[in-house]
């Protein structure tokens, strides 16, 4: 039997924020279908979506103003830029943004 569904789904197991970076990935999947098998996690639990020019678009929860937050972190020049977006769809909308974005740029 093979197994189904979003590893990252399978290993949750009911923590909010690991449901909720399910559901920005599911979300950002149903945007870009051919994301599913390019986006990894990063050593810190991020999701990455790697760039052509070696350089990743990342979502991840980080504390800022005395609370966890999604964030976007996204390339721009030799900087990087970072988002908060208030929510799980802004969250997966500001990425595929910044994907769109890097793709106009090459």
């Amino acid at each position: 039997m093979t197994p189904t569904g979003s590893l990252i789904a399978r290993s949750a197991s009911g923590d909010p924020a690991l449901l909720e970076r399910e559901r920005i990935r599911a979300l950002l999947v149903q945007g870009r279908p051919e994301l599913e098998g390019r986006m990894q996690l990063g050593p810190s639990g991020a999701l990455v979506i790697p760039l052509p020019t070696g350089r990743s678009i990342e979502i991840g929860r980080m504390r800022r103003r005395g609370s966890a937050r999604w964030v976007v972190v996204t390339p721009l020049g030799d900087r990087a830029r970072l988002r908060e977006p208030a929510t799980l769809h802004s969250v997966a909308r500001t990425a595929l943004a910044a994907l769109e974005g890097d793709e106009v740029r090459r």
